[in-house]
């Protein structure tokens, strides 16, 4: 696209601004840009058939550039003397940038070209900053390359998980130590019985030396079951800790973290990551510091034994370890890429799985197998990868150790065969069992490399969780604000989810106790934002919130959100029983203050008809209760905890008349006494309400009550009259 660009400008022609688009004019999908010029403003698409698509108006004969539509989408046009020119079309992608650049895009058309801007690049460009080692991208929200990340300290860190039960780790190797020992012994025992015993014919020495094999297997095999319950205990120890580390940093983490990751991304590192940890950290660690014990040990016996023999047999070891380290940087890479690919895969599963019934009520089951399918085969793909890359690997490590085999019956035997020779018949067995017990641990490290590959991409995983740091904390010396009265102020609040580009700007009101305000405007004007800076849930970027006076960022976070109460438009229930999910605000209620809030949310009644009452599970996110029975244990829920400050988030916009006359009385009780923020689907729903505070395009615009705002006719009013004309539309319609 960049080339096709640049090949249509003119000779002395300059790019002043240009913003990438995702959908055509018409509304279909396809790659574009609004390019500005100095000479004239450009709209380029590529067909289906590779040649682009041109738009282009001088700047000679534009007047103006506007957009039209809503403040996440709509058309940007141009105001010739001929008349209007729609020249791109926004998206919620594209929104923000072209707000952002339409007052230079004015300038520019005023300037006829003179106004210098600055070139604008799709809003994921600009993020993508690169690693200056290996050129992949940084994601924003770490600010490292995990690719480049340091594997020594990764590791060190990995195994300070261990630290706090060294004392049991250490046992555990000291009986590894006893195993390792004891299996070293049957093979050289062996050799005293083939040179010794047999030749000699003495029967006690026989009968010592079959006693000691079956002793020290014995002791091994005792060993090696106190061993194995240990190791169980102690990886299964090490592993709870760091899952509840790192779902107890979750819960920290801001609300922001998980507006960019996906459920099933979060579920992986908790789960899978910390699982591949576990058999890393408890088992597949000391198995590696076995394994290298036992190659030394057996090392300096051989060499005892027989040092030319020992020194032609070990001839393949060289190949083997730099094979093997080869083989352990390139695994990295393959398991890296699979491990994203399978991330990939659990995402879609988390996100279509919970949505089954609108795949279902759209008719996209073939849609949602095709994107499954897909991202399987991409799983499958990297897995394939890999197994192709251990195909070739592992069977050369085993035709190497079979050339130590040769070279023992070889050189060995042909030794043996002289009567005066150092390389005895029970050397040449001992050897060959050595052997064995040398090359089944060199194999094994090797193996390990699949184990350690996924036990380091793991900790990074997890890691990578644990290191994010939140964006709202507690502000040193915040203090507990244990009973408020509920008196809020936003004052000059300005806020942006991303800089530059404010969602509310220099926004200021109150609300004194026992206030109901009803935030009102079109979408997009900011009412959610508000309601989420009031959570808590992000910082204001200028001005202050204030409850009864005091900063909430001076206030700690669990004693400020534990005196408010939420209620959602699509509540959400946890899977559990009826009176849980009540009672989740306020875990120790009893089970009389459970009912008493029922009744008073007007829940009791359709409780009692469930098949266990109290007692019934509402299933995963309460799918087993219709939309107002869910609603309605919503507020027995806010009802219960209480809250000082209530927010109701469009409550009663997706349930039938009756259900929201029910709804509507239970409210009343919730409301009384407390300051409540109100957003409403329906406008005439917030007359009881005692201001209305209008917002558009993330500016307060009007304040008053609901007969104040109507008589001055603006933006209010407007609102209210399209809604009544939509009803008049459905009522006629039906």
């Amino acid at each position: 696209m960049r080339e096709d660009i640049e090949r249509l400008l003119d000779r002395g022609e300059h790019i002043k601004l240009a913003v990438a688009g995702d959908v055509s004019i018409h509304g279909q999908f396809e790659q574009n840009w609004l390019i500005a010029t100095d000479r004239r403003l450009l709209r380029l698409a590529c067909n289906g058939d590779g040649e682009p698509d041109i738009v282009e108006i001088p700047l000679s004969e534009a007047t103006a550039i506007e957009k039209r539509g809503t403040a996440h989408s709509g058309v940007v046009e141009v105001r010739t003397d001929n008349g209007t020119v729609p020249l791109f079309r926004c998206t919620g992608a594209t929104s923000r940038e072209i707000d952002s650049a339409l007052p230079e895009l004015q300038k520019l058309i005023e300037n006829n070209g003179a106004t210098e801007l600055r070139l604008r690049r799709p809003r994921r460009a600009r993020r993508e900053a690169r690693c200056e080692k290996c050129g992949q991208p940084i994601p924003y929200w770490s600010g490292v390359c995990l690719r480049c990340v340091d594997k020594r300290r990764l590791t060190l860190r990995m195994l300070a998980r261990v630290k706090p039960y060294w004392a049991w780790a250490a046992l555990s190797f000291a009986l590894m130590l006893g195993i390792t020992l004891a299996d070293l012994a049957p093979p050289y025992l062996t050799k005293i019985l083939i040179d010794r015993v047999i030749p000699q014919f003495d029967v006690r020495l026989l009968a010592i030396i079959v006693g000691a094999i079956f002793a020290v297997s014995t002791v091994s095999a005792l060993i090696g079951v106190v061993r194995g319950c240990l190791v169980a205990w102690l990886g299964q120890k090490i592993i709870y800790d760091l899952r509840k580390d790192l779902y107890g940093h979750l819960q920290e983490l801001s609300v922001s973290f998980y507006d960019v990751k996906q459920t099933g991304w979060i579920m992986d590192r908790v789960t899978r990551d910390t699982g591949n940890l576990e058999r890393f950290l408890a088992e597949g660690l000391q198995e590696a510091l076995r394994d290298g014990l036992t190659l030394l040990l057996i090392g300096v016996i051989l060499f005892f034994m027989n040092w030319r023999l020992a020194l032609l047999t070990l001839l393949p070891t060289p190949i083997l370890a730099v094979l093997t380290m080869w083989f352990i940087e390139k695994m990295h890479v393959v398991f890296h890429r699979a491990w994203r690919k399978r991330s990939r895969l659990t995402s879609l599963l988390a996100d279509v799985i919970p949505g089954v019934r609108v795949v279902r009520s759209f008719a996209q089951e073939r849609q949602e197998i095709r994107r499954f399918d897909e991202r399987s085969r991409e799983f499958m793909e990297a897995n394939v990868r890999a197994g192709m890359m251990a195909a070739k690997f592992f069977p050369s490590v085993g035709l190497l150790t079979m050339v130590g085999y040769l070279i023992i019956w070889g050189y060995g035997g042909y030794q043996a065969m002289h009567p005066h020779s150092a390389v005895t018949v029970g050397t040449l067995v001992a050897f060959i069992e050595y052997l064995w017990m040398f090359y089944h641990p060199l194999q094994n490290l090797s193996r390990m490399s699949h184990r350690l590959q996924h036990a380091v991409t793991s900790a990074q995983r997890v890691f990578e969780v644990l290191d994010m740091v939140p964006e709202v904390v507690n502000r040193p010396g915040a203090r507990p604000l244990p009973n408020i009265k509920g008196r809020v102020e936003f004052r000059n609040v300005t806020f942006s989810y991303e800089p530059g580009r404010p969602v509310l700007k220099n926004v200021s009101f109150v609300a004194e106790p026992g206030e109901m305000i009803g935030l009102v405007g079109p979408s997009g004007a900011g009412k959610s934002t508000t309601i989420n800076l009031l959570c808590r849930f992000y910082d204001v970027d200028e001005g202050q919130i204030l409850i009864d006076g005091v900063d909430i960022r001076d206030i700690e976070l669990e004693s400020y959100r534990s005196q408010l109460g939420v209620v959602l438009q699509e509540p959400f229930l946890f899977s559990g029983t009826v009176a849980e999910n009540i009672a989740y605000g306020n875990p120790d209620a009893s089970i009389y203050d459970i009912i008493r809030a029922a009744k008073a949310a007007n829940a009791h009644q359709f409780i009692m008809t469930l098949p266990d009452a109290y007692d019934t599970m509402v299933g995963e996110r309460g799918l087993r209760l219709s939309g107002g029975e869910r609603q309605r244990i919503s507020i027995a829920r806010a009802i219960l905890k209480d809250p000082r400050i209530l927010i109701l988030d469009e409550a009663t916009s997706s349930v039938d008349t009756e259900t929201e006359r029910d709804i509507r009385e239970a409210m009343e009780r919730l409301i009384a006494n407390r300051t409540t923020f109100a957003i409403a689907h329906r406008l005439s729903t917030l007359k009881n309400a005692s201001r209305l505070i209008v917002l558009d395009n993330g500016e307060m615009v009007e304040e008053g009550t609901h007969e104040e705002l109507l008589e001055k006719g603006g933006l209010f009013k407007k609102l209210v009259d399209m809604q009544s004309e939509l009803a008049k539309i459905v009522a006629v319609g039906g």
